[in-house]
């Protein structure tokens, strides 16, 4: 139903909405002159004929015995035409006395001849001389459309006169009837007019109740297909940025695998250092160098402490530091020395993620140390010249070149 009010556009949706309408007025309107003409007018006219049958034949039968041709006619004409009365001979074969008002229109007045009132549904009274009073028809009811007889022709009497006929109004056709009330006043509120005037406005109200009802009930479908619309590209949007950040975490997962691999690079560094320093350690000489040793680099620290760079660590502790203290049990005096070493080497270690050559040289700088404290204890000197310090600077370099 939805996409049905969605696919009326206007210059359809109006039409359509006035062709249904015109097609239900019509419909309305031929049921309301059916109602009226076939209908109440019917019943009216039925009344009044069985109001006749009773009481008109007698006194025309006096009129007519006593003369008074001039109130047979004025009784005839008492009708105002709405219906006929039509007096013949007794054979039924000339009209004598008819109506002669006509009300509106002429429906029924051209047609008067014998064999029109031969084919009336409607019986006729015979005019008797003397009158009879007791009727010949009667009607059980307005709805009825024949008239009972309740009285017998052979038990009369009297002489015939003359016949009476009752002549019901022609209804006018349907277009014309409704024409009338298009072209002729039709704010009159009488008779079939005021029908075809509540058919027309209730119509008219129902289609503007109808293009109302579907021009909001359009709006709103129009109103939710934005909001349709408005979610779709916020989804699409949404779905673009995740689509970004699933690109982005791949890609951080690919620099994850990267550190990983620099991580393993740099500890297989930090394993060749450790041999290295094992090959250092083999290489130191006794208690008396060891000695010498010790204060030369404690002097050296002393000189050089405000002078030493190290860079901050980029990862955390690891286990060479422990592996390195199990390697030297036996240096129980410069055990201490030792370990700051270690640690500044370690802390060193952590920032050679891309540096393998800058680890080399501190190796080559840490060899070139122990054949520097080799010669002194050889010359007898224990001078902190050979202690582990930069002859050129007094203070080991450990910035990054």
């Amino acid at each position: 139903m939805d996409q049905l009010f969605l696919s009326l556009q206007k210059r359809f949706l109006v039409p359509i909405v006035i062709v249904g309408s015109l097609l239900a007025w019509l419909i309305l309107c031929h049921a309301n002159y059916k109602s009226y003409w076939y209908g109440t007018i019917y019943r009216v006219q039925t009344t009044d004929f069985n109001i006749l049958h009773h009481s008109l034949p007698p006194t025309l039968s006096r009129m007519i015995l006593e003369g008074k041709s001039e109130l047979v006619q004025k009784t005839l004409d008492s009708t105002y035409g709405l219906f006929g009365l039509v007096i013949t001979d007794p054979e039924g074969q000339t009209v004598l006395w008819q109506t002669n008002k006509v009300y509106h229109r002429e429906s029924w007045h051209k047609k008067i001849n014998p064999e029109y009132l031969n084919n009336l549904k409607e019986p006729f009274d015979l005019l008797t001389a003397p009158a009879i009073l007791e009727p010949l028809y009667e009607h059980e009811s307005p709805r009825s459309d024949k008239a009972t007889k309740v009285g017998s022709v052979d038990s009369m009497d009297g002489q015939v006169i003359g016949r009476l006929y009752y002549v019901r109004s022609i209804p006018p056709p349907f277009l014309e009837d409704l024409g009338n009330f298009l072209t002729k006043g039709f704010w009159v509120l009488s008779g079939a007019k005021r029908g075809y005037l509540f058919i027309t406005l209730s119509t008219a109200a129902f289609a503007m109740v109808v293009l109302l009802v579907v021009w909001l009930r359009r709006r709103g479908l129009e109103l939710k297909q934005k909001e349709v619309e408005s979610f779709k590209r916020e989804l699409d949007i949404r779905k673009k940025a995740l689509e970004h950040l699933t690109q982005e975490l791949e890609a951080q997962k690919s620099r994850k695998q990267a550190l990983e691999k620099e991580a393993d690079q740099a500890y297989r560094r930090a394993v060749g250092l450790k041999v290295a320093l094992e090959k250092l350690r083999d290489a130191l000489p006794g208690g008396a160098v060891q000695q010498g040793n010790q204060q030369g680099i404690q002097q050296g620290i002393q000189n050089g402490s405000h002078e030493l760079r190290v860079r901050p660590p980029a990862h955390p502790q690891s286990s060479i530091l422990e592996e390195i203290e199990e390697l030297l049990p036996s240096l129980s005096e410069n055990a201490q020395v030792l370990k700051d070493q270690a640690g500044m080497l370690h802390d060193y270690c952590a920032t050679l993620e891309n540096r393998q050559m800058e680890m080399q040289r501190i190796v080559d700088n840490a060899f070139r140390q122990a054949a520097g404290f080799g010669g002194a204890a050889a010359a007898g000197s224990g001078s902190a010249q050979a202690s582990g310090l930069d002859q050129g600077s007094g203070y080991i370099d450990m910035s990054p070149k």
